[in-house]
C-alpha cells in the first residue's frame, strides 16, 4: 500500500514502501561531464548530457570514441602514496581522499519566487543566487555538491504554482550551479506533479544547466543505467529514490526510482560493477515535522548499510532536522531539513536545515572509509530577504537569541543517537 504525504502545507502518515523498479544489470561504463564532477553513465543514454572530458590531472582518464559517442572511461589510475584528495579539508588520512556535500529540499513556495524577482536588477527576471550564496564556500569546497531539486520545473515563463502541485521556475538552476552543485536528486513525492512532460522538461533543464540527476527517467534505458558522478578523486555512483507520489502513480514504472531496498540493492551493484569507487543513496522519506526517523527509514537505512555496495545513506522530505547514525561503521543522515523553502505550515523548525560534509579515504590495500563527517547548521528567516544562513559562520542570521535556540535544537537533532560521540562534528568555517 502507498500512503500518499503532501510536502508543504499538510501534515502525513508514515509512508511504506513499494516495489515498482524493474531489475538492473550490470552496464558498460562511458562519461558525460557536469560542472567539476564528470557524469557517467552506461550505455548511449539520454540520462545525461554528454559533455568534455575530465580536466586535466583528473584521476579518470577518458578516450573519445569519436563524434556523437560517449568519452570511454579507461580506468583508473593507481593513487598517489601520501596524496591529499579532498578539498577543503586539513588532510587526508589515506593515500587519496573524497568529499562530498550534501543539503535538503529546494522547495520553492511562492514567497521564494517573488523573493527571486525582487533581487533581480529591476524586478525583471529571477535571481535566486542571492538565496544560496553563503552556501557556496561549502558546497564549492568539497569535490562534489549534491542538492535536492523537489519538485518539477516550469516552463520558463510560467506559469509557476506551489503547493499542492508543484511547478516551479527553471531560473533556480543557474542559481545552483554558481552555488557549486554539480547534481541534484530528483525523486521525491512531488516528482509527479506535472506528470510526464513535467518530469521530462525537469530532466532537459537539468542537462541544459550541467546539473547531473538521478531519481528519474524519461526511458526505461536511463532508469536502468547508473548514474556515476567521477570527480578528480574518485567515482562516485549516485541514487536518488522516494517512498512514493502525490500524484501517482507514474504513466510507467520506471520514471520514478520508489524506495524498495531489493532495487536499490541491485542499483548500487550495477553501479560498482560500472566502476563506482563509492555509492550513496539520497532517500526521500520519512514522517513529516518528525524529528525522530520513522520506522521505513531505520529498516531501510539497516538494510542498504549492511551492503558492501553502500557507503552513505541521506535522506529529505520531514521539512526538520533529524539526527545522523552510525551503522556498520558507514553513516546515515536521516534527515537534512529544508535547504531553501517557505513554508507556511505553523511547526517549528521548518526553518532550520543541514549542510553535511561527508569525507571518504581510501587506504594502501583499496579500501575505502569515512574519515570525518561534520554539519553546518542553517537557518532562513521566514521574512524577507529569505537568504540561507549558517549558524556557526559568526554573522546574525535571524537575531541572537533566535540564532542561539535554532543552533541548540539542531545540535540535539543532529546528535539524538549519539552521533557526537562517534566522530561527528560541527563544521564552522568552509
Amino acid at each position: 500500500m502507498l500512503l500518499i504525504s503532501g510536502c508543504s502545507g499538510q501534515g502525513s502518515a508514515a509512508p511504506t514502501a513499494t516495489d515498482l523498479a524493474p531489475p538492473v544489470t550490470p552496464p558498460v561504463v562511458a562519461a558525460a561531464s557536469s560542472q567539476s564532477a564528470v557524469v557517467s553513465s552506461a550505455g548511449p543514454s539520454s540520462n545525461q548530457a554528454s559533455s568534455p572530458a575530465p580536466a586535466e590531472g583528473s584521476a579518470y582518464p577518458t578516450v573519445d570514441t569519436g563524434p556523437g559517442s560517449p568519452a570511454v572511461s579507461t580506468g583508473p589510475v593507481p593513487p598517489t602514496p601520501g596524496a591529499t584528495g579532498a578539498a577543503g579539508t586539513a588532510g587526508c588520512p589515506g593515500v587519496r581522499c573524497l568529499s562530498i556535500a550534501v543539503t535538503g529540499d529546494v522547495l520553492l513556495h511562492p514567497p521564494l519566487v517573488e523573493q527571486a524577482r525582487a533581487d533581480s536588477p529591476g524586478g525583471q527576471g529571477l535571481d535566486f543566487a542571492p538565496m544560496l550564496a553563503a552556501e557556496k564556500p561549502y558546497v564549492q569546497g568539497a569535490d562534489l555538491g549534491i542538492c535536492h531539486l523537489e519538485t518539477p520545473l516550469a516552463p520558463a515563463d510560467g506559469p509557476f504554482a506551489g503547493y499542492p502541485e508543484f511547478s516551479v521556475p527553471p531560473q533556480v538552476l543557474p542559481a545552483l550551479v554558481a552555488t557549486g552543485y554539480d547534481a541534484c536528486s530528483t525523486a521525491s513525492n512531488h516528482t509527479l506533479d506535472q506528470g510526464t512532460a513535467g518530469v521530462n522538461r525537469t530532466l532537459d533543464d537539468l542537462d541544459t544547466a550541467g546539473l547531473a540527476h538521478d531519481g528519474s527517467y524519461r526511458t526505461a534505458q536511463d532508469a536502468d543505467t547508473p548514474t556515476i558522478l567521477t570527480t578528480p578523486h574518485g567515482r562516485v555512483g549516485f541514487i536518488s529514490v522516494a517512498y512514493g507520489f502525490n500524484d501517482g502513480p507514474p504513466d510507467q514504472p520506471w520514471q520514478v526510482t520508489i524506495l524498495d531496498t531489493d532495487a536499490i540493492l541491485a542499483k548500487a551493484h550495477a553501479a560498482r560493477a560500472a566502476g563506482a569507487d563509492l555509492v550513496v543513496v539520497a532517500v526521500h522519506a520519512g514522517t513529516e515535522y518528525d524529528t525522530e526517523p520513522n520506522s521505513d527509514q531505520v529498516t531501510a537505512a539497516r538494510t542498504l548499510l549492511a551492503s558492501p555496495d553502500i557507503d552513505l545513506v541521506y535522506g529529505h522530505h520531514a521539512h526538520v532536522v533529524q539526527p545522523l547514525q552510525k551503522i556498520n561503521g558507514k553513516w546515515v543522515i536521516y534527515g537534512l531539513g529544508n535547504n531553501i523553502a517557505a513554508q507556511e505550515t505553523p511547526v517549528e523548525g521548518t526553518h532550520r536545515g543541514l549542510l553535511v560534509r561527508v569525507t571518504f579515504s581510501q587506504d594502501s590495500t583499496g579500501t575505502w572509509t569515512t574519515s570525518d563527517i561534520a554539519w553546518v547548521p542553517s537557518l532562513q528567516d521566514a521574512d524577507p530577504p529569505h537568504r540561507w544562513c549558517s549558524l556557526t559562520a559568526g554573522a546574525t542570521c535571524s537575531s541572537p537569541d533566535a540564532d542561539a535556540a535554532a543552533l541548540a535544537a539542531t545540535t540535539e537533532a543532529v546528535n539524538l543517537y549519539g552521533a557526537d560521540t562517534d566522530g561527528v562534528h560541527p563544521l564552522e568555517t568552509p
